[in-house]
């Protein structure tokens, strides 16, 4: 009954052409963006201030979706081995491709106590475990997605 009403309203096209063109045009639509995977690559030096100690490191940003991300803040939380809690930041403006990635060197602030407990404990490999927790900030919308990342480097 429904391809003889569609055949109505459409002369010379069979009902079942046009059955089948309404669902090509709803598998199109684009595909929606994703939060982007935040990773520590790599560990490049420590200074200490004090009582604290700023490490510095390199993040990989990933961006798995089909859309460009435009990022203007990424701040997190880390965990190294469980122990050391250190905050940090980046405000440099990042662009990333769909399906892209792009390394950002941050600089992150520890309690000294905390890092030396880290340190004590390394393993001969000098291997650190980690626990990224965080959001990024896509463009000036002042919109944040979070990140959740478990991990491990290597010290060097």
């Amino acid at each position: 009954m429904l391809g003889l009403a569609l055949g109505c309203a459409l002369p010379g096209v069979p009902p079942v052409a046009r059955a089948q063109s309404a669902p090509a045009a709803a598998t199109s639509a684009p595909e929606p963006a994703s939060a982007p995977r935040v990773r520590i690559v790599a560990v490049r030096g420590v200074s200490w201030r004090g009582h604290e100690a700023r490490v510095n490191l390199v993040l990989r940003v990933q961006n798995p979706g089909a859309w460009k991300l435009a990022l203007n803040d990424i701040r997190f939380r880390c965990s190294f081995n469980g122990t050391a809690t250190a905050t940090g930041h980046s405000t440099a403006e990042l662009d990333l491709p769909a399906h892209g990635q792009a390394d950002v060197p941050v600089s992150v602030d520890i309690d000294g106590q905390a890092l030396l407990a880290v340190l004590a404990t390394l393993p001969p490999d000098g291997t650190v475990h980690y626990v990224l927790d965080g959001g990024a900030e896509i463009g000036d919308t002042l919109l944040r997605v979070p990140f959740h990342q478990q991990g491990s480097v290597v010290v060097q």
